[in-house]
């Protein structure tokens, strides 16, 4: 693949990591938006692709400028609202690829726990549960990948699974519960459990450094520039790995 010129829209620990990344793989980093610094239409032209992890409250803004602009935009801001009708308005003229997390490892365990829902019934005895810890600075809580499991298991359950995030006793047996712990400074750890009196089934993954969430948008963003529509990388990682050039 060509070097691609790249705008970061955030640059804070995940921003410098994406760089990194970025300028190991050929790629030119054109412009770095901080947080607290307003984006304009007009800088965004010089770029191939845009990487959005900034604020939550300001990722709509951001894609009504990419659209504008017609930079395609890989989104991995986590705890903003999902609009909808905004991102698919915006999808009609760029390619747009949302991830509430961008490690390749992560998706694995995706694939991992709709398997796991499928054969892990209540009918067997299996209540299931994700637990994620996360350092103390992180904002939300469950976190967007804990959620993406937990919703991961609901589709994949024959049977109609609630999920609840607050577990108050009593606890349907069939429900499916979230946790969540804030600890000095852990990047990220994510376990899916799935427990029964005869025996207990854990998939889990951790986090060392950023590096892999970085990987994993910069090869999101090699791989949605020419196409048009809204995507999530959780249903496309393993092509985007197949397609990824390797360097």
């Amino acid at each position: 693949m060509n070097p691609l010129r790249l705008v970061l829209l955030g640059y804070g620990r995940m921003g410098a990591a994406i760089e990194t990344v970025a300028t190991e793989r050929g790629h030119v980093i054109v412009l770095r938006v901080r947080s607290s610094e307003p984006v304009k239409c007009d800088t965004l032209h010089q770029a191939d692709v845009a990487l959005d992890f900034s604020r939550a409250d300001a990722v709509l803004d951001h894609v009504a400028l990419c659209a504008a602009a017609g930079v395609p935009l890989v989104i991995g801001t986590t705890g903003w609202r999902d609009d909808t009708a905004t991102l698919e308005h915006a999808a009609e003229r760029i390619g747009i690829i949302v991830g509430a997390n961008f490690s390749i490892g992560v998706a694995v365990v995706v694939r991992l726990a709709a398997l796991l829902a499928e054969y892990a019934t209540p009918g067997l005895g299996y209540q299931l549960h994700v637990h994620e810890v996360h350092h103390r600075a992180k904002r939300d809580a469950p976190s967007g990948t804990a959620l993406l499991l937990a919703r991961t298991l609901a589709q994949h359950s024959p049977t109609h699974r609630p999920i609840v995030t607050e577990s108050e006793p009593p606890i349907a047996p069939d429900a499916i519960t979230l946790s969540a712990a804030r600890v000095g400074t852990v990047v990220g750890t994510h376990t899916v459990t799935a427990d029964s009196e005869a025996d207990t089934i854990e998939i889990s993954h951790a986090a060392k450094s950023r590096r892999g969430f970085a990987l994993g948008a910069v090869l999101a963003a090699e791989w949605i520039v020419g196409r048009r529509g809204m995507y999530h990388f959780a249903d496309h990682a393993f092509d985007i790995v197949a397609m990824a050039s390797v360097r």
